[in-house]
């Protein structure tokens, strides 16, 4: 049977309170003169013993907890591990695929399926409330601006457009000039700068970074999810490793196809 810790507590105490009490009782026999009958010596003892081996189980079981503890946070680690690499080891292998494709549409067709792939990895591996990924793509004007091309996760389609010249379309584009990143783990109450809160965007926590390869910039890579810390600091560099690998699906053959945008 499993005892609650408050009342292991209690249990530790009056067995150690009446053990006490046993003792004195019959040292006060003895004392008086009075018979000290054999079962109270046993008994005092045995009360003894039980109010001493107490806390040493109690040390026992918390040091049993804390290696259980232990083991379960390094399977954990261990499995995470093993995911991220079941995850990532196809989006590798279809680099390799676009850059030894043999010709233009065949490096095409290939760099468009790294796509999905990337954006289904974000949206499963990160462990918040209906999460979203999206890819933006910088579509070349003036203004120039960011919209939404591709997504995976919840059924909600991305439907904002960052534009030069706006709050939140230049908060945006200084993030990919300077190679950034915008994460909140509460958009409501700690937006960055020029961004609006969830009424709008309709989640609550988010990051966002740049895709870039090299000094060319081809746009933004976003992990949005429902709830309140559903996205946090932790998952920043994992959003930056796919949106790199994005980044060079994206460059293999970029320049032939007219796709190359400098960071301005």
């Amino acid at each position: 049977m499993r005892i609650p810790p408050q009342r292991r507590i209690y249990l530790t105490t009056g067995i150690g309170v009446a053990s006490v009490a046993m003792v004195a009782v019959a040292g006060a026999e003895a004392a008086e003169g009075g018979p000290m009958k054999t079962w109270w010596v046993l008994l005092s003892i045995a009360m003894t013993v039980v109010g001493a081996a107490v806390p040493g189980y109690e040390q026992i079981r918390k040091e049993r907890q804390r290696k259980e503890a232990e083991r379960a946070a390094i399977d954990a680690a261990v499995e995470m591990r093993v995911t991220i690499n079941d995850a990532l080891d196809p989006i590798v292998r279809q680099l390799g695929r676009i850059a030894t494709a043999t010709s233009r549409q065949e490096r095409g067709n290939l760099r468009e399926a790294t796509i999905p792939m990337i954006l289904d990895s974000a949206a499963h591996l990160i462990k918040g409330r209906r999460v979203r990924a999206c890819w933006f793509r910088i579509e070349d004007g003036r203004p120039r601006r960011l919209e939404p091309a591709q997504y995976a996760g919840r059924a909600d389609a991305p439907v904002t457009v960052f534009e030069e010249g706006t709050a939140e379309g230049d908060s945006v584009f200084a993030m990919i000039r300077h190679n950034d990143h915008l994460q909140s783990s509460d958009v409501d109450r700690h937006p960055p700068e020029g961004w609006h809160g969830s009424a709008e965007h309709g989640y609550r926590s988010f990051v966002a970074v740049p895709v870039v390869a090299g000094h060319t910039a081809y746009g933004m890579l976003t992990v949005d999810a429902m709830n309140v810390g559903g996205v946090s600091r932790s998952e920043v560099p994992f959003v930056r490793l796919l949106a790199g690998l994005l980044a060079d699906a994206l460059a293999y053959g970029a320049a032939e196809e007219g796709l190359r945008r400098l960071v301005r």
